[in-house]
């Protein structure tokens, strides 16, 4: 399944406001991520990726992708199997004259389809002990990140209480 949404940000969106937009999607892995900036944004409109308060893309917390006439496009390999299922997309507009509308798409096969197409030889319960460790790893980066969140543009998600998922 390939998850598509435009989001427009208003002119003016400061990185002290940003704009929160839910992007829904089913429980499953994704493997490809998208964020197209058209002509004309002139990297004055950003935004950045988050699972609950751990930022998935970029990785690197407090920090957003901008760009102008360019699809940022890689390969990914991160497992969303906890609700709520959604992902939270941050962006502000810096220009003070247009809204600036971003595409974000994210490709995302069921656990299931994973196993068929990119383990087909391993057996189930490698993939089940695979999956663990994942969700282990990602706990670990989210307790690191929201100490680094602290010191970044996002430190109001920390003062609003929302815990890490």
């Amino acid at each position: 399944m390939i998850y598509s949404v435009d989001i427009t940000t208003p002119t003016g969106t400061a990185l002290t406001a940003l704009q929160r937009t839910l992007v829904n999607v089913t429980s499953g892995l994704v493997y490809h991520v998208e964020f197209h900036w058209p002509s004309g944004c002139a990297g004055l409109a950003g935004l950045a990726v988050f699972d609950g308060l751990f930022q998935v893309w970029p990785s690197s917390p407090g920090n957003f992708f901008a760009s102008d006439n360019e699809t940022i496009r890689f390969e990914d390999l991160y497992l969303k199997n906890e609700p709520p299922n959604n992902f939270q997309v941050y962006t502000y507009n810096l220009d003070d004259t247009y809204d600036h509308t971003i595409s974000v798409r994210i490709g995302l096969v069921s656990n299931e389809a994973y196993i068929a197409r990119f383990l087909p030889y391993y057996g189930y319960d490698y993939f089940l002990k695979l999956l663990e460790k994942l969700t282990e790893q990602k706990a670990e980066q989210a307790a690191e990140q929201v100490e680094q969140l602290k010191q970044s543009p996002f430190d109001w998600l920390i003062e609003q209480g929302l815990e890490v998922e």
